[in-house]
């Protein structure tokens, strides 16, 4: 009995003795994690609590605001709420999503969205659900907070356009970035929920300017992620302010002038390339890019035939028609091959082989010298000069006048035209050119083709003394011309040629002409066909157009400066399928530069007064 007592108490001491052993070595294992885990590894586990317990955000910064030449603004922004979802914060975001629809409306093309964005934005990242919530939507969703895990409600800014169509064109306008946007996706900042880039005109050029620097939120967050206290916050620096040329006041009453018509409208400064207008029409309503555009809107924009999305002024490429006569007239004197004296009989046509080339006026206008020639447009008598000059002569002096090249405008994607030459139509048709080429180019047809911002410079430097300036949007010092194209005699013979073409009795655009108190303007109408007209057509003449389609009309374009006594601005119209430039683009760009001087006057007038 002993002996077993003995032998049982031996194997318990034994296996207290293992059990100790074992706890031990338990303990030893604890303590060498623990001092690997605070003393070896401390550092990067204390960063590691601290990211989980600190959120750091990037800010927003206020893009900057965009005023006209007068303080006008144009651009500005609003504040607004927006409604945000983080994934990790909502187990079943699909269900939230859902469950938020049912309060404030999604369309399905939004839900995708939200889902998209989801899948492709880091973790912890807010993705945008709503934009501009009203106040009611806000109190509602706050109110069902419980049901909707993972939504945080944030202030936010908004752009803004106070004039909605009336700059979209010049100003641009912003909409939300997008992933396709390019390798500047993984910049923080065009991660932050509701951030916009500028997508086209000021905007657009001017991005790096206006965008600003984002600024930082450091927040305490529960285990949760909802954050509990703020801990550091750094402003953002707001973009930069910009003061364009353009004068808001003739932007509204140019794209009245136009009514229901599509076409282009610039006026500049001749001396500085300062642009007071440009409108394109129709616009569409810069507003509507700020938030995801429907699928009906964008239908109605892309579809229309009038193509409201195309900035015309710039990309806009037409014949010139008998605006090019200007340039012919004056290749003719500075090669001396006319003079203002030059006379030409009319009979109607110019016979070329066995083709004729037809004059606008189908009985002629008989004997004519080179400023009736401009005032009457008569096609004859550019087409004997052209054939005395050649197209060689006649394309040196449009591309000294910016023919075929892009003017260098402060805006994004503008087309340089098509200035045609012997070597060109070779490669491009392999056939050599002909007297035939000639004859169109000289009347401003075939294969030419410009945008109105190209004949509004040309105007420009026949109009100031052969200067080519450089057209610009954003108000600018220290301008810089370049040294005169041409000889001024020249010059002056074909700005009198502009001025009996509006104010000589029985000229193209005669009924244009305006007296603003001794205060006149000069130009030059044209009238561009689009598509080849029959025998038969021509014969019926302009009054049948209106019963043909639209897009089959002929162009009407007019480009003039004034006043003609010192000249200050040149202007263009484009009225596309506009019928004739004396019935449609001339009384429209008269209008507008009487009302630019009227405008002058006033101005002066009320600084006068204010300096008294």
């Amino acid at each position: 009995m002993t002996v077993w007592k003995y032998e049982k108490n031996h194997i318990i001491q034994k296996r207290i003795l293992t059990l100790s052993f074992f706890f031990l070595f338990i303990i030893f294992v604890l303590i060498g994690r623990l001092f690997y885990l605070q003393i070896l590894q401390g550092d990067k586990f204390l960063l590691l609590a601290e990211k989980n317990r600190i959120s750091l955000r990037l800010t927003m910064p206020d893009r900057g605001y965009i005023y006209d030449r007068n303080g006008i603004l144009l651009a500005e922004n609003k504040k607004t709420f927006q409604a945000v979802l983080v994934k990790e914060q909502s187990p079943d975001y699909k269900k939230t999503i859902d469950s938020f629809s049912k309060l404030v409306p999604l369309q399905e093309e939004e839900k995708e969205r939200i889902l998209k964005e989801i899948k492709n934005k880091r973790a912890f990242t807010p993705v945008r659900v709503k934009d501009s919530l009203t106040p009611k939507e806000v109190t509602l969703l706050q109110l069902n907070a419980p049901d909707l895990p993972g939504i945080q409600i944030e202030e936010g800014i908004i752009r803004s356009y106070p004039y909605k169509d009336i700059n979209t064109h010049a100003v641009g306008y912003v909409s939300l970035f997008l992933d396709s946007d390019g390798k500047n996706k993984d910049d923080p900042l065009l991660n932050l929920p509701g951030y916009r880039i500028g997508r086209a005109g000021i905007e657009k050029s001017y991005e790096k300017l206006l965008c600003g620097e984002p600024g930082s939120k450091k927040t305490e967050v529960n285990a949760a992620g909802y954050s509990v206290r703020l801990l550091e916050k750094n402003k953002s620096v707001s973009g930069k302010e910009l003061t364009l040329t353009i004068d808001n006041r003739l932007q509204q009453y140019a794209t009245e002038l136009f009514e229901d018509n599509a076409g282009s409208a610039i006026l500049m400064d001749v001396k500085t390339g300062e642009i007071k207008t440009m409108v394109s029409l129709p616009s569409f309503d810069a507003n509507l890019f700020l938030t995801s555009i429907s699928s009906k809107d964008w239908k109605s924009l892309s579809g229309n035939k009038k193509k409201p999305m195309q900035n015309k002024a710039l990309y806009g490429t037409y014949s010139p028609g008998s605006i090019f006569k200007l340039i012919v007239a004056l290749a003719g004197l500075e090669n001396k091959v006319i003079s203002e004296n030059t006379t030409i009989n009319c009979g109607g046509y110019t016979q070329l082989g066995e083709q004729r080339f037809h004059c606008w006026k189908r009985e002629g206008h008989g004997k004519l010298n080179l400023v009736q020639a401009l005032e009457h447009s008569c096609d004859v008598y550019f087409y004997e000069v052209a054939q005395k000059i050649g197209a060689e002569k006649i394309l040196e002096i449009a591309k000294k006048l910016g023919f075929g090249q892009e003017t260098g405008i402060d805006l994004e994607n503008e087309k340089s035209g098509l200035l045609p030459s012997f070597e060109w139509k070779k490669k491009k048709f392999n056939d050599s050119w002909r007297m035939g080429d000639t004859l169109n180019l000289s009347i401003g047809q075939g294969f030419l083709s410009a945008t109105p911002l190209q004949i509004v410079r040309a105007v420009s430097a026949i109009a100031n003394g052969g200067y080519l300036v450089k057209p610009h949007l954003l108000q600018q010092e220290n301008l810089s011309l370049s040294a005169p194209l041409f000889d001024k005699k020249n010059l002056s013979v074909i700005r009198q040629g502009m001025f009996d073409v509006v104010n000589k009795v029985g000229a193209t655009a005669y009924g244009s002409r305006f007296d603003l108190n001794g205060l006149k303007m000069a130009g030059k109408t044209a009238t561009t066909q689009v598509r080849r007209i029959s025998l038969e057509e021509r014969k019926k003449g302009l009054k049948d157009q209106k019963l043909i389609p639209w897009e089959h009309r002929d162009h009407a374009l007019f480009a003039g400066f004034a006043p003609t006594n010192n000249p200050r601005y040149a202007v263009v119209v484009v009225v596309e399928h506009g019928i004739g430039g004396s019935r449609t683009a001339a009384p429209i760009a008269s209008k507008l530069l009487k009302k630019a001087l009227e405008l002058d006057i006033e101005d002066k007038k009320q600084n006068t007064e204010t300096t008294k």
